[in-house]
């Protein structure tokens, strides 16, 4: 399973339906996860923005992937 190996800020929250279920959280460095949704685009981001769901444990974070990508490398 992949690691963070830097702190992942503003991963935020949410349901099995990609609902936010809380505040954005700050996962640190050695969290463990799994990439649920590789792209994602949300309808509300004017600025285009890619965003991308992963999985810690049971709970499912949706993050921006270009945030994901420096907070996770191989």
């Amino acid at each position: 399973m992949p690691q963070l190996t830097r702190d992942l800020v503003a991963a935020q929250p949410v349901d099995q339906h990609g609902t936010s279920t809380g505040p954005s959280v700050t996962l640190p460095a050695g969290t463990e996860f799994v990439i649920t949704v590789r792209k994602l685009n949300r309808p509300s981001d004017s600025f285009g923005e890619v965003w991308c769901e992963i999985r810690v444990a049971d709970q499912l974070y949706r993050v921006p992937l270009r945030l994901l990508e420096t907070a996770y490398t191989t």
